[in-house]
């Protein structure tokens, strides 16, 4: 079975790119062919399955301006596309990439299956306040993945989404199991003194933050609580660390009087040690369809705190690895951190039972889920 992967984002620092560069990995491993497209300046894995196809013109995301807009030149899509022949061809991504590559592969009659990755009706929303263009980016999507045989979400979450926002009927739709590499997240990566490369105190409790600093990730909610929190629990020890890019880094010197900190982008074996030498992981984002953030915090051995709306949550067993709470409610956000950070012993259990909760969400699992997809959509008619 031959597969053409197309995909607007591989080099970048988020979960899409990470899912699907693990995919690529496991496919070398197995010998599927499984063949990852981008068009991008930005440095890329190196995978023998991986081509990056020349462009035309880039612009950066408005609102997300780490993530560019590239437009690929259609002319090498269609002869990367006659060229390798593929049995599917996955757009895994709506952007210029994912457009034209769909485009091209209608034109040359070959089938399609996709990924619903981002809730990208909710991230309008969350930037615009505007139900307007919601509305019309619903209608966008749902033209987008119409003509797909199958549409894949990773979480079970998002199949009432795409359902009734993108009017997808259920034979359409597929649930990836959801997995996270757990050789490079992990308990064994702990290293306290990793702090003090950043010049932190690495005896102070740290409350972690992985993931794009915008306001679709509700960070504006997350720094105004840590404020909050620092003004009312002022003998609290500890620190909110915030890895990832994005326009709120803008906030660094408001934010470090409260004990607050920006590390920027964080990769490899650094990011494995941040995850596994923290003391908890908060993530309040609500547009988010499943959040591989959560997984490679629990698998390396930390409690989750995660808002009630969106894909995380069915990561979470209430109580037992972290908790669930009502997305954008600061008295039950500011309870749950005051509480968590006076209670070792609450977290300690949490950090324990995290990683067993993660033994079932392997990526290989996830890898031998989403082949089977494909083989099942390949004698879809």
């Amino acid at each position: 079975m031959r597969v053409c992967l197309f995909t607007d984002t591989l080099g970048d620092l988020n979960g899409v790119s990470r899912f699907i560069q693990d995919m690529g990995e496991l496919a070398i491993g197995e010998g599927w062919q499984l063949t990852l497209i981008t068009s991008t300046k930005k440095p890329l894995p190196s995978l023998d399955n991986l081509r990056n196809l020349p462009y035309r013109t880039r612009i950066a995301m408005p609102f997300y301006q780490e993530l560019d807009l590239v437009w690929p030149s259609r002319k090498a899509i269609r002869a990367t596309l006659q060229e390798l022949q593929p049995d599917l061809v996955h757009i895994s991504t709506p952007g210029p990439v994912g457009w034209l590559a769909k485009l091209e592969a209608e034109k040359l009659g070959f089938p399609l299956i996709g990924t619903y990755h981002t809730d990208f009706p909710a991230y309008i929303y969350d930037l615009t306040g505007s139900h307007f263009f919601k509305r019309r980016t619903d209608k966008v999507m749902a033209k987008f993945y119409r003509p797909f045989r199958k549409v894949l979400s990773r979480s079970l979450t998002y199949t009432e989404v795409m359902a009734n926002d993108l009017q997808l009927p259920a034979d359409k739709m597929a649930v990836i199991y959801p997995g996270t590499n757990q050789q490079k997240f992990n308990h064994d990566h702990r290293n306290p003194q990793i702090w003090q490369a950043f010049g932190l105190n690495p005896n102070r409790l740290k409350v972690l933050y992985v993931g794009r600093i915008n306001i679709e990730k509700n960070i504006p909610f997350l720094c105004e609580l840590w404020q909050q929190l620092q003004a009312e629990y002022p003998q609290l020890e500890a620190d909110l660390v915030m890895v990832g890019e994005g326009r709120y880094r803008k906030w660094t010197d408001k934010m470090r009087p409260h004990h607050g900190y920006f590390l920027g982008p964080v990769v490899g074996e650094k990011l494995s040690q941040l995850y596994a030498s923290s003391d908890l992981f908060v993530f309040p984002s609500v547009t988010d369809t499943l959040g591989q953030v959560i997984m490679e915090a629990q698998a390396s051995g930390l409690g989750c705190l995660v808002s009630d709306v969106g894909g995380p949550q069915s990561l979470i067993v209430p109580e037992q690895t972290g908790r669930v709470l009502p997305a954008n409610r600061n008295d039950y956000w500011l309870s749950a951190l005051q509480e968590l950070l006076q209670n070792s012993e609450l977290r300690e259990t949490w950090q324990k039972n995290a990683p067993r909760h993660m033994q079932q969400y392997d990526i290989r699992d996830s890898y031998a889920d989403f082949k089977r997809v494909h083989q099942q959509a390949l004698v879809t008619n």
